[in-house]
C-alpha cells in the first residue's frame, strides 16, 4: 500500500482506508505470529531452550497484537455496523473494555435493540449465546491480554505489580508458565470466536446456523489447553527430529558405501 494512500495523522481518515490499515495489520501480524511459531517448534526440536523461551513469549507478545487488531479489524468492518457503534467501542478505557463493548454491541445490532439492553433485554436464546461468549472473553482472552501487556512492558522474567513497586509473583507466573502449545491453541480459539463476532455484525442469519459448530470447536481447544498436554508434544517434537537425524545419518552412510548397511546401522543406532 503506498504511503501516500494512508491518512496517518488527522481526526478525519475514511472508514474505509482505516478498515482496509487494520487489514494489512492483520495480514502482517499473523504472518509474523506463524513465523515464530515456526520457529519455536524448530528450537523446540532441537532442545534449545534459551531459544524456546524467547520465541515463545515472541509469540504470546504477538498474539496479544493479533488479539487486539482482529477487534479494531471486526469495529472497523464497512459492511459490518454504523460507524457510531464503532466509535463507542474505540472510546473504550481499555482492550478489555473495547472487547465486552465490541460483543454487546455487535448483539445489539442483531437483535435490533439498544445497546443498554443487553443483555436482558435479548430472548433467552441469545441471552445464552451472549453469556457463553462473554464466559470465553473472561476465562481465557483477557488472561492473554494481562500477560501481553506484561510482555509488552518489558517484564520478560520477572513482572511488576500494577504500580511498579513491588514485584507480582501471579504475573510472573503466568509469563514463566508460557508455552507454545497453549499459545497455538489460544490462537485457535480466537479464531472461532472472531468467527462468531464477523457472524452477528455481517452475515447476521449464520450466527445461529453455525453457533454450534463454533462452540464445539471453541470447546475442543478450551478442553485441549485444560489437559495440558504441552509436554508431551514438546517431546514428541523432539523424538521425531532425533529419528530424522538418526536415519539421515544411516542413509548417507549407505550412498557413500553403495550398499544396505545392517549391522552398521544397529550400532550407529545403539550408539545414537
Amino acid at each position: 500500500m503506498p504511503i501516500s494512500d494512508i491518512a496517518i495523522f488527522g481526526a478525519g481518515m475514511d472508514r474505509f482506508k482505516r478498515a482496509r490499515i487494520n487489514e494489512n495489520n492483520l495480514t502482517s501480524l499473523q504472518d509474523a505470529f506463524d513465523i515464530n511459531s515456526r520457529a519455536c517448534k524448530q528450537a523446540i526440536r532441537r532442545g534449545n531452550q534459551e531459544e524456546v523461551e524467547s520465541l515463545t513469549k515472541t509469540c504470546a507478545l504477538l498474539l496479544g497484537a493479533l488479539m487486539e487488531n482482529r477487534l479494531m479489524w471486526l469495529a472497523s468492518l464497512t459492511n459490518g455496523f454504523p460507524e457510531v457503534r464503532e466509535r463507542r467501542i474505540l472510546s473504550a478505557r481499555n482492550s478489555k473494555d473495547m472487547w465486552r463493548r465490541l460483543l454487546d454491541e455487535s448483539f445489539a445490532e442483531r437483535y435490533s435493540i439498544p445497546v443498554s439492553s443487553v443483555p436482558n433485554g435479548l430472548s433467552f436464546t441469545a441471552r445464552s449465546y451472549h453469556a457463553g461468549m462473554l464466559s470465553v472473553l473472561d476465562d481465557w482472552l483477557y488472561p492473554l491480554i494481562s500477560v501481553r501487556n506484561t510482555l509488552a512492558h518489558g517484564q520478560w522474567k520477572v513482572a511488576f505489580n500494577e504500580k511498579r513497586t513491588n514485584a507480582s509473583p501471579d504475573k510472573t507466573r503466568e509469563v514463566a508458565k508460557l508455552t507454545l502449545w497453549h499459545l497455538r491453541l489460544q490462537r485457535n480459539l480466537l479464531d472461532h470466536f472472531v468467527a462468531l463476532i464477523y457472524d452477528l455484525i455481517v452475515t447476521r442469519a449464520a450466527f445461529e446456523r453455525d453457533f454450534d459448530y463454533h462452540w464445539k470447536n471453541l470447546e475442543s481447544a478450551r478442553a485441549r489447553i485444560s489437559r495440558n498436554a504441552s509436554s508431551d508434544w514438546e517431546a514428541f517434537l523432539r523424538g521425531r527430529h532425533e529419528r530424522g537425524k538418526r536415519h539421515h545419518f544411516l542413509n548417507v552412510r549407505e550412498a557413500e558405501t553403495n550398499k544396505p548397511l545392517p549391522f552398521a546401522r544397529k550400532r550407529v543406532m545403539d550408539a545414537w
